[in-house]
């Protein structure tokens, strides 16, 4: 009687088990801003790391998203009178903003403005171009991985960082004695989401291992 009890409870807890699969969750987003006030410039925006609740939480996944908008413009410094620029190659601005996280995440944005072909008086900066306030966006995700890959989001308050680059670069024809002037802003918000599953209860794991032990009781009484 006590073997087919261990027995009914192992097949039960099995039921439980299949009938109640882990379910995968998102955590409250996590929101930050960031904002660039120069083209060439590098910060990092923190987030708190994942809580496994002292292992009763699986990391399964991580993705972050960005969203905002940009300004971009083409500018130039000529320090010797009214020159030509943009002959025979347009002048334009161009910035690079990349966003980047632990484990190889990444995604980036590239803004640049029209060509611009003509004379620029002496002085400046003198603006030749601009892309106009325009939206940009990002995201990336690490799908069905698993907490060894994942250690570097795992920890507590602002433990992780989600990188921001921004480089500025000018390309076209200049005299020798014309420089960039570019300048331009971002800003926007990060939102970083940790996707997890609940570890099944010792419990139900408890009454699996005794529905196995009683099992092989009955087999040995079965085999004397």
């Amino acid at each position: 009687m006590f073997t087919k009890s261990l027995i009914a409870a192992g097949v039960a807890a099995v039921g439980l088990m299949a009938a109640a699969p882990a379910m995968a969750l998102d955590t409250p987003v996590q929101e930050k801003g960031f904002a660039f006030n120069a083209l060439n410039q590098t910060f990092d925006v923190t987030f708190d790391g994942f809580d496994d609740q002292g292992g009763k939480r699986r990391l399964e996944s991580v993705h972050w998203s960005f969203a905002g908008n940009a300004l971009l413009n083409n500018a130039v410094v000529n320090i010797n009178g009214d020159q030509m620029v943009g002959d025979p190659v347009p002048l334009s601005a161009i910035w690079n903003i990349t966003v980047s996280s632990p484990v190889g995440m990444s995604d980036d944005e590239t803004l640049e403005t029209p060509g611009f072909a003509g004379i620029v008086p002496a002085g400046g900066p003198t603006e030749i171009g601009t892309t106009g306030l325009v939206p940009i966006a990002g995201m990336a995700w690490i799908m069905n991985s698993d907490p060894i890959t994942l250690a570097e989001y795992i920890g507590g308050t602002d433990s992780v960082s989600i990188s921001f680059h921004g480089e500025g670069t000018q390309g076209g024809s200049v005299p020798s004695t014309v420089f960039s002037g570019n300048n331009g802003f971002a800003e926007g918000l990060v939102s970083l989401y940790y996707d997890y599953s609940e570890v099944p209860e010792p419990l139900s794991l408890s009454l699996f291992g005794l529905g196995l032990v009683g099992l092989a009781a009955t087999r040995r009484r079965k085999l004397v």
